[in-house]
């Protein structure tokens, strides 16, 4: 269905409805008005007044009466009312008083369903509306509003439109020979070229298959799901695609005609009349420029990069595996191995913080932009973090997820390396306008080395020289691309991925098995040795210089934490000058990222910008939370090994945005929430629906839409249910792996020395014989704990305990809020919000407010290196176990404990409206689409 199709079918169905609720309110209206008459004509009879007005709630029966008003018990109980002269007419009263209480929760949901359909069609039609200066418009969020941009031809946009142009146009020179000398070289060794032969062997094995291959409709479903996933197409030609899937018969044609393109790939070429080329802006500022290709051409191309991509992946992954790759260098030689084993026996752990940092090295950052397999293609740009968080430590399933464990990962190392070693380099950088800026001849002769066919490299060399016109430049014509790669394109991601191996395996190479941590373009890299950093450094730039590239001095950068060169944040010599930043995060000289508010305020003018771009509510409503997504992951993601603190500046950090952004007015300033998302809202309800927001409560504008609220985000509640969950500082850590290092290394000794008569223990044997003898003396302290890194079991659950996040801590279920639940029903259904992980159960320990980090450490209580939860419940007398609670998310736990009996008291139940009565359903299909940024 086109975007206009769309929009007109949900505008209908929306009028539809819309429509018969307006009915169904005048009905309701009159029908309440003449029961309440009626009630109050008995006034001074409060058994018939009751009486009348049950009836009347009988007579009605499309109200969503509460459960909490049984009217069969209460009529017999008038019986008794009437008869019995000793009826307390306290009792009546109440009744009286919750009967009323229901048509008034009745007509309130009749009212806030109006309101949510006005709002729905306001958003429908912004489409044609302009902004409203100073109010909520539309940042054309959706597909539906992406017309109503208020196109503006930005400095920024204009600028980096211009930077694009004079890269892509202007072929870069790269000396061949000397990159195919530096490649040659590379590879020099006996390990090196057997796994290069393999590799060559390999590819020219796959290519040739891939030639004769025959795209079956699953090829092409699995190629259809994997562009979803990416941004490469518009928003209509994704409809479209989606359309394209459901069709049996289209989907095995498109495989026909796909195998047909494939067999003559070698004749493939663009369209002579150039690809339109779109800009679009993200959050973080910039204009990213995407190819507006055919829909045919972009699944050949996305299921011949994907396949390629797939291939090189297996292949240097067992490049990686082969001799070729040079591991770290160990502290133990095979002496100090076998004196361990002798000495230490079973408790001489071979699992250890190196065996993990190998683990998430092969697993998740080596060649990590490329898929394991075709169906596990992912948006590399995505900007949305995994819908699981349910682990306690790093994550990897996501490209935003995998960002934040990866500093994550480098601040546990800098502490672990500082606590051990007294002290860690970092070095980080990233290239300029890398995709744009890559040469073609630097690509091409990298797949040459190794070992593309003749054929394959025309075809790539074709699809690399495209043309292109600019579609918002009227003036502009096509001209062929003489650098660089199209965004989005997995050719395009194989391509970087290919030309930046060699900058890894360069790195392995030189600096003594130093592993480069690297995101596309993004480079970091740490070690307590700082040679190894400046050797890294130095063939970064070597490989950087001869394939044509140019690192970006604004994110290079280098600091030295704790003894030795460059203490104090003196840049060490060999070493980038620059500051450590990621986000809106700056690396301090002890290794903590702290927030630099500076940059915040540079987006907190944006944000302003962009929200006064809108056009309705709705829309104001999805690009505040999106970009308050934005700003609290560029905080960075809270861990442990951030400390507590890290946590605090966050929520400081949103308070004071929240001020910046939403100003009240000089008289109500001392009001609660004044500040915030919510009034400002609010202050559009009032002046364009005319609404009387003093009676709104404020869980409407937080309760999900599908409830029928406007599902604003509260950005403090997930920072405020996980900010209990530190139960180990970064350094009290440190400080018990240390302690438990002492203890193990006394207790080891007491049983070697208590085992002196068997001279034929479990730990000596033949092997360690020639190392160590029974009657020796155990070994040194200092030999103990030469290893600490590659055998120590509690230096290893100390690094694990630095990488988990915060546990979430829930809110306990209260008897009212359980039957609250209970009376929702399949309603619960709308908070259950599929990205947030289920909430943890209630029955876990609630403790006492501190403010101290550390203040759980106390009574002598024994410290171990379990992060867990001690003790029954602090409020286990008021706190029921529910299912249904449990299944909530932490943050809808917290919405709805803090917002409930204001709800309840509004409408009777936590439900707003009837979901049949308005198009709740659509609201999330139609906000489904990606945010378009004004340019």
């Amino acid at each position: 269905m086109s975007t206009e199709a769309f929009n007109e079918t949900l505008q209908f169905i929306t009028n539809v409805k819309l429509q018969e609720l307006e009915k169904r309110h005048a009905s309701f209206s009159d029908h309440a008005q003449k029961v309440l008459s009626e009630a109050n004509a008995q006034a001074g009879e409060p058994t018939e007044r009751l009486a009348v007005l049950v009836q009347g709630m009988k007579n009605w029966p499309a109200g969503k009466w509460s459960s909490n008003v049984s009217r069969r018990d209460m009529k017999r109980w008038l019986d008794q009312a009437r008869r019995d002269p000793g009826f307390p007419k306290s009792i009546l009263d109440d009744w009286i008083r919750r009967v009323e209480a229901e048509f008034e929760h009745e007509s309130s949901r009749y009212n806030y369903a109006l309101l949510f359909g006005n709002l729905l069609t306001e958003w429908l039609n912004a489409s044609q509306a302009k902004a409203i200066p100073g109010s909520p418009s539309d940042v054309s969020a959706t597909a539906v509003s992406d017309e109503a941009f208020e196109s503006v031809n930005r400095k920024e946009t204009i600028e980096q439109k211009e930077k694009l142009e004079t890269l892509i146009f202007q072929e870069k020179a790269v000396d061949v020979p000397a990159l195919e000398a530096y490649l040659a070289d590379l590879f020099s060794s006996k390990d090196a070229e057997d796994s290069l032969k393999e590799l060559r062997k390999r590819i020219k094995k796959f290519a040739e298959g891939l030639r004769r291959m025959e795209i079956t409709p699953e090829d092409v479903t699995n190629t259809i799901k994997s562009v979803l996933r990416t941004d490469v197409l518009s928003e209509e030609k994704q409809g479209l695609l989606k359309q394209f899937m459901k069709n049996n018969t289209v989907v095995q044609e498109l495989a026909s005609v796909l195998t047909m393109q494939l067999a003559t790939l070698q004749t493939w070429a663009w369209p002579k009349s150039g690809v339109g080329v779109e800009p679009r802006r993200q959050l973080n500022g910039k204009t990213r420029f995407f190819l507006d290709t055919e829909i045919l051409t972009c699944l050949l191309l996305h299921f011949i990069g994907v396949r390629w991509a797939v291939e090189f992946r297996i292949a240097l992954n067992e490049l990686k595996e082969s001799r070729a790759w040079k591991p770290a260098p160990s502290v133990l030689k095979r002496a100090d191995i076998e004196r361990r084993e002798a000495f230490l026996g079973s408790a001489d752990s071979t699992r250890s913080i190196e065996t993990l940092r190998q683990e998430y090295q092969k697993d998740h950052f080596y060649m990590c932009q490329l898929p394991t397999s075709v169906a596990s293609q992912a948006d590399n740009y995505a900007d949305e973090p995994s819908a699981d968080d349910s682990s306690p430590g790093p994550r990897f399933d996501s490209p935003v997820e995998l960002k934040q464990s990866l500093l994550h990962v480098l601040c546990a190392d800098a502490t672990i390396n500082k606590a051990i070693h007294g002290n860690c380099t970092v070095v980080r950088t990233d290239l300029e306008w890398f995709g744009p800026s890559l040469p073609f001849q630097t690509i091409l002769t990298i797949l040459k080395f190794f070992g593309v066919p003749e054929r394959e490299l025309s075809f790539f060399k074709t699809f690399l020289a495209c043309p292109v016109y600019f579609k918002d430049d009227p003036t502009s014509v096509p001209r062929v691309r003489q650098r660089g790669v199209p965004i989005s394109y997995m050719i395009s991601t194989l391509f970087g991925e290919l030309s930046m191996f060699v900058m890894d395996f360069g790195v392995n190479q030189k600096a003594d098995g130093l592993f480069l941590y690297r995101l596309h373009d993004d480079f970091w890299l740490w070690d307590a040795e700082t040679k190894r950093c400046v050797s890294a450094w130095a063939e970064m730039n070597k490989y950087a210089k001869l394939a044509g590239l140019t690192f970006n001095v604004e994110k290079t950068g280098s600091i030295h934490i704790g003894e030795g060169e460059g203490k104090g944040g003196k840049v060490v010599k060999g070493l980038p000058e620059g500051e450590i930043r990621w986000g809106f995060l700056r690396m301090d000289d002890s290794g903590r990222f702290i927030i630099d508010q500076a940059m915040v305020d540079a987006h907190i003018e944006e944000m302003r910008r962009q929200l006064a771009a809108t056009t309705s509510v709705f829309s104001w409503t999805q690009a505040y939370n999106k970009y308050m997504a934005f700003v609290v992951r560029n905080c960075g993601q809270p861990a442990l090994v951030y400390g507590k603190a890290h946590i605090d500046d966050i929520i400081s950090t949103l308070g004071r945005i929240q001020s910046a952004l939403f100003p009240p007015d000089a008289k109500d300033k001392s009001a609660v929430g004044a500040s915030s998302a919510i009034s400002e809202v609010a202050k559009v309800l009032r002046s364009k629906f005319g609404v009387d927001t003093s009676k709104v409560p404020s869980g409407w504008y937080l309760w999900p839409n599908a409830a029928g609220g406007l599902e604003i985000k509260d950005p403090f509640a997930d920072l405020f249910v996980m900010r209990k969950g530190y139960k180990r500082s970064p350094k009290r850590i440190v400080e018990e792996a240390f302690k438990l290092e002492r203890q193990h290394y006394l207790k080891a000794k007491d049983l070697w020395e208590s085992s002196k008569p068997a001279p034929y223990s479990v730990r000596y044997n033949e092997r360690t014989a020639a190392a160590v003898q029974p009657t020796d003396p155990f070994f040194t302290f200092e030999e103990f704990v030469k290893a600490r890194t590659e055998r120590a079991a509690w230096w290893l659950e100390a690094y694990e305990q630095l990488l988990q996040r915060p546990k979430r801590r829930p809110i306990s279920c209260t008897p009212e809020i359980d039957a609250s639940l209970k009376l929702l029903g399949r309603g619960l259904d709308a908070f259950k919000s599929p990205t947030r992980g289920a909430g943890a159960s209630s029955g876990e320990e609630e403790d006492e407010e501190e403010d101290e980090e550390d203040s759980d450490y106390e009574d002598g209580r024994e410290i171990n290196l379990d992060i867990g939860f001690q003790g029954p419940s602090g409020d286990g007398a008021h706190a029921v176990k529910s299912q249904s609670w449990d299944e909530l998310s932490p943050y809808w736990q917290w919405i709805i404990g803090l917002h409930h009996n204001e709800m309840v008291n509004k409408f009777g139940s936590l439900a707003i409206v009837d979901p049949g009565s308005i198009p709740v359903g659509m609201v999330d299909v139609f906000k489904s689409s990606r945010v378009r940024w004004e340019l």
